[in-house]
């Protein structure tokens, strides 16, 4: 009895529940699966992350090589658009020509057309002065010369006598 007097007043007794204590609770908590699951964890997000560095290295590997080709791309888009605003541009040019001549062509055939209409409108207007100054001349030869009225009066009835019927 004494050993156990002894053990119960000293620290050693303490020390022994606190360790049982202890390796009960660690037997509880299953500690060597939880670091196992942590190492699983961890094993994993390496993975992950080796993973992801895999795919960004792809990635940057595409983009190298995009930024590679981006000048002649753009030298290929710039002589293309050239191309391109120098057809339109001809094209323009094409149309606006074919657009001037048509106009100058109307133009030139309607002012030809007024010309017609407007020699057309003096030759009757001239036609009528001349017959009307022609009858008025003929009136005052009539009347101051008596004889010239026998003399178309005789000319009317040789031609009427000539006519045959």
């Amino acid at each position: 009895m004494d050993i156990l007097n002894t053990l119960l007043q000293s620290n050693t007794f303490n020390f022994l529940i606190v360790l049982g204590v202890i390796l009960f609770l660690l037997k509880k908590i299953n500690i060597k699966a939880k670091i196992n699951d942590m190492r699983e964890q961890i094993k994993n997000y390496v993975e992950d992350s080796s993973n992801e560095l895999n795919l960004a290295e792809k990635e940057l590997n595409a983009v190298s090589e995009k930024l590679k080709n981006l000048p002649n791309e753009t030298s290929e888009i710039n002589i293309s658009a050239k191309n391109n605003i120098e057809n339109v541009t001809q094209r323009i040019e094409e149309e606006i020509q074919d657009k001037m001549h048509d106009i100058d062509n109307n133009a030139k055939r309607i002012l030809n057309l007024e010309i017609k209409q407007f020699k057309s409108k003096l030759t009757g207007i001239l036609t009528e002065k001349s017959i009307e100054l022609a009858k008025e001349n003929a009136m005052e030869q009539l009347k101051t010369n008596p004889q010239l009225h026998k003399n178309y009066i005789d000319e009317a009835i040789n031609e009427i006598d000539r006519i045959n019927l």
